[in-house]
């Protein structure tokens, strides 16, 4: 086993010999009183991660917790900020636009988003970044707790409740890029038993990467609405709702088209051989160019990669709803909870696959998404209340219907329609899913607890799918497919059981020791149009992890300070993952692509959370993560992977930040700076030999700067600066150097400063 995951093991074995190692010392809390004041000294940090608020210091898992405050002082505006913030999290971007993907522990596939108790749309969980009051990343499988199973972990953002008093903010930011973003809130109480919260963000900025013959890429536009609403006719009975609406009219981040291989390999691959010929029968239309291909994509090498020159207006819509709703009924001794869940989306986007003007790989994707939970839940408190215990029951309907269209290698001035795309889709895809689930804490004795959790799954997955050449010419093989209607309906069921055993053990009132083994579980999925050997059912894949850790608070001297620190290890098997397969299609042997269960790995790695108050006006919080990610076998219809690395997977990353408050005449003033770091990462599972599905690692520095209560009129002024050295980094890559001829990368924003005001009102 690797030597960092054993020396991140004997650390916290060392941790735990005592609560003196490292110079902590042990404040022992004579009451409950005396422990809150403690904890309070940094800031006491509430989480939900077992569907209960609780210290984030007494909870045996490893969770990150951002709270509302650094929110604002590191200025989060998207997912892909949040992952500086927390340890061994990648987030990655789609070729296709909004789609954000949350990885956790090296799994990718397996994290699960939520929005007040209820799964949330990826997309529209990057339009939640506003009037929050937190987001905790709970890492590690959840199979018991949360309404559906993950193999990764659990990404919440819990939203500002409403609230008893009267009150709300309005602020606006403007920034590079003609930024400006607006948002406002208020809170109504309506009486001892009603609130409602109303709020708002708008969001515009010019495109990040200007385009010479089309739309500019990296737009944004986007409209946020959310309403909650918090009703307690009993004082026993409560019912809190939200809804969550979102438009985003953007363009996509343009994929920035390289050079990959020597002249003549580029000029003799497919498009470079396709555009010889296509400029042979009309020499005008290319410009009388036989090389136009290998020469576009040099031309954009020397444009740089904030310049493109893409011929059609690109587009990434999207439009969401999200409902969710808590029917809450304390009835001592026991509470029922009612959690139910809508929602759904209508996407489309339009992109090009490289940024030169030849329309080699032009793709269009259109769906439709929505899904429906219903989850009921009894909690309660048992022999002497030394057992805390929830059961439940969870249901998802989950649903979508989508065309996925490609122009590929066509001359100039070809239309996109469907007699000159090849289409693929599935216009049903449904999965059903129903689960029952208990979990109970028992204290053993005195500071000794044992958590167990077991959940029953069971779902059920039907598709149809369909698949076209240009011309609308069936590409689906028949059998299995139905020739005559170029469709393929496939159903497939299954079933598992996760669990979740911990012992944890409250060394004193400030250090909390912990071991925890879990089983974590992800549905199957489907190939079409596969003859044999291409299995048509894609079967479940499972994980099982180990971790231990700790949890402490204490001083340095004077100065508090707080660790939290975890090391695991996971085996993962029946890897679900994309790999390329080659079977005759019209009597050619292509190259496609098929879904299967193809690989198991070990997974193994640790990180550490600090935080520390040396001076009463000065907070530091530094972070650490390493994982170790590699499949122990991974065989594919074109050879062997095994050795590869994950992709998503980051091998370390770091944070440290900043915060500096003091009182001055004028008001609170507030400075911040925060740099994060994350080591190369793979955008591909097959990365040995392509190199040009590697991004380099990189370091982001942010800084802020703002008076707050400017004259005690309740006025906030900032100026905030994102990558102030202006790194150029990677969101997503593609090596397509053997195949094509060139690589497509996807950057990160470059150096943008802004100022922003807000005006608070109320309580």
């Amino acid at each position: 086993m690797s030597r960092n995951f054993l020396l991140a093991a004997a650390g916290a074995v060392a941790v735990m010999a005592g609560p003196t190692i490292f110079g902590l010392d042990a404040v022992k809390a004579e009451s409950a009183a005396d422990l809150g004041a403690e904890a309070s000294e940094l800031g006491e940090v509430v989480v939900v991660a077992r569907r209960v608020e609780e210290s984030l210091q007494k909870v045996p898992l490893t969770i990150t917790a951002v709270d509302t405050e650094q929110l604002k002082v590191q200025t989060i505006t998207t997912g892909t900020d949040l992952q500086g913030l927390v340890p061994s999290m990648s987030v990655g971007i789609s070729i296709f636009g909004a789609t954000q993907q949350y990885s956790l522990r090296g799994i990718r596939d397996g994290v699960v988003e939520y929005l007040n108790e209820v799964p949330i749309d990826s997309v529209l969980a990057d339009s939640q970044l506003w009037d929050l009051s937190s987001v905790q990343a709970v890492s590690g499988p959840q199979g018991t707790l949360f309404g559906r199973n993950s193999t990764g972990g659990d990404v919440l953002f819990v939203p500002q409740k409403p609230a008893r008093d009267f009150g709300g903010y309005a602020q606006v930011r403007y920034g590079s890029y003609n930024l400006t973003d607006a948002i406002a809130v208020v809170n109504i109480p309506l009486g001892d038993t009603l609130q409602i919260r109303l709020g708002g963000q708008f969001t515009n900025r010019d495109g990040i990467t200007k385009n010479i013959s089309g739309n500019d890429l990296g737009k944004l536009a986007h409209q946020n609405l959310r309403f909650s609403l918090l009703y307690t006719p009993l004082p026993w009975l409560s019912d809190y709702a939200v809804v969550s609406l979102a438009y985003r009219h953007d363009t996509p981040v343009a994929q920035v088209s390289g050079i990959a291989g020597t002249q003549a390999s580029v000029n003799a691959s497919l498009p470079g051989g396709a555009y010889a010929f296509y400029e042979f029968l009309n020499p005008a239309l290319y410009n009388y160019d036989p090389h136009i291909y290998y020469d576009s994509l040099l031309a954009q090498q020397t444009r740089g990669i904030r310049t493109v020159d893409v011929p059609m207006q690109s587009a990434a819509d999207n439009k969401l709803y999200h409902f969710s709703n808590i029917l809450k009924a304390n009835l001592d001794p026991i509470t029922l909870k009612y959690i139910a869940g809508y929602q759904g989306s209508d996407n489309h986007q339009l992109i090009s696959d490289l940024s030169i003007p030849l329309p080699i790989i032009i793709g269009q994707n259109d769906d439709t998404r929505g899904m429906v939970t219903q989850e009921g839940q009894i909690l309660g408190k048992s022999f002497n209340e030394r057992l805390d215990w929830v059961a439940g029951v969870y249901y998802s309907n989950s649903w979508s219907s989508g065309l996925n269209s490609y122009l590929l290698f066509a001359q100039r001035g070809t239309p996109f329609d469907t007699l000159t795309t090849q289409q693929s889709g599935a216009p049903v895809n449904n999965t059903r899913s129903v689960a029952e689930y208990a979990q109970g804490t028992l204290n053993l004795w005195d500071a000794l607890n044992l958590t167990t959790g077991i959940r029953y799954t069971r779902d059920h997955l039907d598709t149809v799918q369909l698949g076209y050449f240009p011309g609308q010419i069936c590409n689906l093989s028949s059998p299995p497919a139905d020739a005559a209607t170029c469709r393929q309906a496939i159903s497939t069921h299954s079933n598992a059981l996760t669990y979740n055993i911990s012992l944890d053990y409250q060394l004193n009132s400030n250090l909390l020791l912990y071991a925890t083994t879990r089983k974590g579980y992800n549905a199957g999925g489907f190939n079409a149009g596969f003859p044999p050997p291409v299995p048509d059912v894609v079967q479940p894949e499972t994980i099982k992890d180990y971790e231990v850790g700790l949890k402490s608070d204490g001083h340095f001297g004077s100065m508090p300070f707080r660790m939290n620190l975890s090391a695991y290890l996971s085996h993962y098997n029946n890897i679900q993952r994309t790999v390329g397969v080659i079977y005759p299609i019209n009597g050619m042997n292509t190259v496609v692509t098929a879904f299967l269960n193809a690989a198991t790995a070990t997974l193994y790695g640790s990180q550490i959370e600090l935080s520390a108050r040396p001076l009463p006006d000065l907070t530091l919080q530094a972070s650490y993560g390493y994982l170790h990610t590699k499949y122990d076998s991974f065989e594919t219809f074109l050879g062997s992977a095994t050795g590869n690395k994950f992709a998503q997977a980051p091998e370390t990353t770091a944070h440290l930040s900043a915060t500096y408050q003091h009182a001055v005449s004028a008001g609170q003033l507030v400075a911040n700076a925060s740099y994060s770091y994350i080591s190369s990462v793979n955008f591909n599972d097959i990365n040995l030999g392509e190199p040009g599905d590697r991004g380099p690692g990189h370091g982001l520095l942010d800084m802020r700067l703002g008076l707050e209560n400017i004259g005690e009129r309740r006025v906030d002024v900032s100026v905030y600066a994102k990558n102030v050295t202006n790194k150029v980094y990677e969101l997503n890559a593609s090596d397509n150097t053997a195949q094509f001829g060139f690589v497509s990368r996807q950057y990160g924003d470059p150096r943008t400063f802004g100022v922003e005001v807000r005006y608070s009102f109320g309580r």
